[in-house]
């Protein structure tokens, strides 16, 4: 077994960080899971690109409103706090497509002790694929110094590292109101929860796999 990354967030834990830019965006789903536009309910997929630079959700959610990042869905029509109708403000998974770039200007990375410009550039985004062939994809963006987001259609995970049993994943949505729910997270601390498993227990059976490049520069 071996995990990749130092340090692991829950987007559950940030029902107070917004993805809009301003706050008047702020609002909520008409329809879907009528979710609002936070990195709890709607971040999972942001929350995977922090963890990948090492740095705090909220950290990263500063500094992408600064740059513009996040944009109307006009596939999601909500109601903001002042009651007036729009489509949702929020991440929309961006870069993604293939060779697209997105930079997070002036981020705070506590690890490095200083301001950097994060770069993330796509290098392959696949929907729809079975277990067997996210395991391959997976394992070659691995071995060329890549990182990965997988999960499904609807909801993002990190591959968190590598095991017998398969890739690992750190799951973003993290509940904690039971026991189960607590001894998975123990599970996913320890890096006992592979891919597989996770699609067993989301009932998932096609997945996303997305590879990312990250540079980080002072």
């Amino acid at each position: 077994m071996h995990l990749f990354y130092p340090r692991y967030h829950a987007q559950s834990f940030y029902r107070n960080t917004f993805l809009v830019d301003r706050p008047q965006q702020i609002a909520r789903a008409e329809k879907s899971d009528r979710e609002w536009n936070n990195l709890a309910e709607s971040g999972c997929h942001f929350t995977c690109l922090a963890m990948i630079a090492g740095v705090d959700p909220a950290t990263l959610a500063d500094a992408a409103i600064k740059k513009g990042y996040y944009q109307p869905d006009k596939d999601l029509p909500a109601r903001a706090l002042d009651g007036k109708r729009g489509p949702l403000v929020w991440d929309q998974n961006v870069p993604a497509r293939k060779g697209d770039a997105f930079t997070f200007p002036k981020v705070w990375h506590a690890g490095k002790g200083r301001l950097v410009d994060l770069q993330f550039t796509c290098r392959r985004w696949d929907d729809y694929v079975s277990l067997k062939a996210a395991t391959r994809l997976i394992h070659d963006a691995i071995l060329q110094g890549r990182h990965v987001v997988s999960g499904s259609f609807e909801h993002s995970v990190l591959i968190a590292g590598l095991s017998d049993d398969g890739p690992l994943v750190w799951d973003p949505d993290v509940e904690r109101n039971s026991g189960a729910a607590r001894r998975r997270l123990q599970a996913m601390v320890e890096g006992g929860l592979s891919l597989r498993a996770w699609g067993q227990h989301e009932k998932v059976r096609k997945f996303t796999v997305v590879e990312y490049e990250l540079s980080a520069k002072a």
